[in-house]
């Protein structure tokens, strides 16, 4: 079966994984593992820079290896959860995940630069308390009138330093928005047209733009694009420098407000290598302190060296965009087919050894409402055929895949889509196979699946229900989100607004469950696997906890 490969060969990433239990456990911990130097050549290490190695060796300085370069470091108008792990260090905001524990599906929400806050009863009104005393990094103070300047900056089209990319990027935050107002110095007001059960939470969320505070001296000092080249804001660690494509370093910020946060290192730095292989090797040698998403293949090879790995449930899923404008995939019986062709179990089971759990529903592992014992479909290829057949396409027809190499998080998933590709032939269904590097292929998500290709899949989900405004909601029908299989159903919509909307818990998930419900009765999007996160390091690094997220909070990693 044809397979194109479609390339800037700069992004590669890689997912470990491996629940022997169901989802909805806690997390485990994985011993020590390693990586043979039989792997092959030391292919790519040479890229290593002479300033990262020297940096690694120092005792203060911890060096992690990432699956591929960083986007905009400006937080309004980044994209990329690979990015927002570097960002959630500079930037702070109203509220955080609390990631310094493990043991939870979902982190809790504690205070960050508002110490405290007010919900009116009509869950309209938030009222910030900001914490007092705190600086940027330049030294400027953190008040109500920073917050003002970052709210303009993310939404006021007539502000001197308007974001115009932040606006689109960040609709998932701001669409309930009414007003926001300074009400004095440390005191900042946000009202909303309607209530929005977890406005709070989706306030900590990044990945697509972020709505954390800029320093608004360095803006008016150097411009809008100078938060790219010297991004300022609260965090315990500070900017020093970034040479793209090779290495993003922080300095430990000593004059932190938390001190229970204050980093334990002095040094943090990111280096983006997109080949797993060259990750494990530079992790083996001592170039790099610490990789993530090693290979599932590796995980006991890198024991035998001693290595130290930590594994953990992710709030994501893997699923397939599916093309609503293909004539064969506009019936639902097709589209039926198609789930049931998928042998989900064996997915995770044998091509990703484990490491990952099957997926059946839009709703995530991690975020609210995941129902661990819904199912879409089940898997059954006889009946599947009778299902094509009954839609007039007794001999199948073709197809063509659109995938990526990966990125933040990911490893091998042009295997995934063999994987769906012999899954489909065995009913008929002829597909070939295109894969892009990440950047590439965002910029074609974003753009909608193009005619003659049926499918496209990345990873996604959050702690956070908002994404799904991002995808399923036909609003968000390109250019204006990500809903890239062009489906319209206007009760989705009504459904996202009720959940957003609703007084309670228990009314947003009853809403996320109907939204479930209608998703996989339409089969709009069909899910194959939840990942489970791996990180390896080396053993004198410690102190890492690796929560149920997309982004780690690095300040308590020690080097002994």
């Amino acid at each position: 079966m044809k397979q194109t490969q479609k390339t800037s060969n700069d992004l590669k990433g890689d997912m470990p994984m491996r629940p022997d239990k169901p989802l909805g456990w806690t997390r485990r911990l994985f011993s020590a593992s390693a990586l043979s130097l039989a792997l092959g050549s030391s292919v790519g290490l040479a890229t290593l820079s002479h300033d990262t190695q020297a940096a690694s060796a120092r005792d203060n300085t911890v060096a992690i290896a990432i699956e591929a370069n960083m986007a905009r470091l400006d937080p309004h108008a980044s994209t990329t959860w690979n990015t927002f792990r570097v960002l959630m260090h500079i930037f702070e905001g109203f509220v955080a995940e609390d990631l310094t524990i493990k043991d939870v599906e979902q982190p809790p929400i504690v205070p960050a630069l508002a110490e405290s806050w007010k919900i009116s009863e009509d869950g309209l009104t938030y009222t910030f308390n900001l914490r007092k005393g705190v600086k940027f990094h330049d030294g400027t103070a953190f008040n109500a009138e920073a917050v003002k300047f970052n709210m303009d900056r993310m939404l006021d089209k007539d502000f001197k330093y308007y974001q115009a990319v932040a606006a689109g990027l960040m609709r998932w935050m701001w669409q309930d928005l009414d007003s926001y107002k300074v009400i004095d110095e440390h005191t900042f007001e946000i009202k909303l047209k309607s209530p929005n059960s977890e406005f709070l939470r989706r306030l900590a969320m990044g990945g697509s733009g972020t709505p954390r505070f800029i320093s608004p001296a360095s803006i008016e000092k150097g411009g809008n694009d100078s938060v790219e080249t010297n991004p300022i804001g609260t965090g315990p660690f500070k900017f020093e420098k970034r040479t793209v494509g090779e290495a993003t370093t922080l300095l430990a910020n000593k004059d932190y407000w938390d001190a229970e946060r204050l980093p334990e290192i002095e040094r943090l730095i990111f280096r983006p290598i997109s080949e797993v292989a060259t990750r494990e090797l530079a992790l083996m040698s001592g170039e790099v302190d610490m990789i993530s998403s090693p290979s599932p293949d590796s995980i006991d090879r890198l024991k035998a060296q001693g290595l130290k790995i930590e594994s953990s449930p992710v709030s994501t899923l893997y699923m397939m965009w599916v093309n609503m404008k293909e004539k064969p995939l506009q019936d639902v019986r097709v589209r039926q087919a198609i789930c049931m062709a998928l042998d989900r179990e064996g997915m995770a089971k044998f091509h990703r050894n484990g490491y990952a759990q099957p997926a059946y529903s839009v709703l995530n592992f991690g975020g609210p409402g995941y129902d661990p014992g819904f199912r879409d479909c089940q898997y059954d290829p006889e009946k599947a055929k009778a299902l094509l057949a009954e839609a007039g396409y007794p001999d199948g027809f073709k197809t063509r895949m659109d995938w990526t190499m990966g990125g933040g998080g990911d490893v091998n998933t042009v295997g995934d889509a063999e994987w769906i590709q012999r899954n489909l032939s065995k009913i008929g269904i002829e597909a070939s196979i295109e894969s892009f590097d990440n950047g590439t292929y965002w910029d074609m998500l974003g753009s909608g699946i193009r005619e003659g290709t049926g499918f496209m899949s990345v990873s996604w989900g959050e702690t956070s229900f908002f994404w799904l405004d991002q995808v399923i909601a036909s609003d968000a029908i390109p250019p204006n989100g990500f809903n890239a299989g062009y489906y319209d159903n206007p009760k989705i919509d009504e459904l996202l607004a009720q959940a957003r909307s609703a007084k309670n818990e228990d009314a947003m998930v009853e809403h996320l469950h109907e939204i479930q419900q209608t998703i996989a009765d339409d089969m709009a999007f069909i899910p194959y696997y939840t990942p489970i996160a791996i990180y390896a390091m080396r053993p004198n690094v410690s102190g890492f906890v690796l929560a149920p997220q997309h982004w780690h909070d690095y300040t308590g990693l020690k080097k002994n």
